[in-house]
């Protein structure tokens, strides 16, 4: 898939995209927040875990995502559809 901007997108992909992403962000911060706790109740009872480096790794694709329901979101507003 080819990456367009935002202004040649639909208004209806546009806010198509927007709730798919919200809802791939939402998920992704969940299961990173459940294995982010879970790595430190195995570092408390067993030592260190090398399990806490993948939900560090992983937080700034959430915050990448975030940055893209932002640009969505702003790119509405200029339409007047948000």
């Amino acid at each position: 898939m080819k990456n367009m901007p935002l202004t040649e997108l639909s208004t209806e992909q546009l806010v198509k995209n927007k709730r798919i992403t919200s809802i791939i962000t939402g998920s992704l911060a969940g299961i990173l927040i459940i294995l982010f706790v879970q790595s430190i109740h195995a570092w408390a009872t067993e030592g260190y875990p090398s399990a806490i480096a993948i939900p560090i790794a992983l937080s700034p694709t959430v915050f990448i995502y975030l940055k893209k329901i932002k640009e969505i979101k702003r790119e509405l507003e200029m339409r007047g559809k948000f």
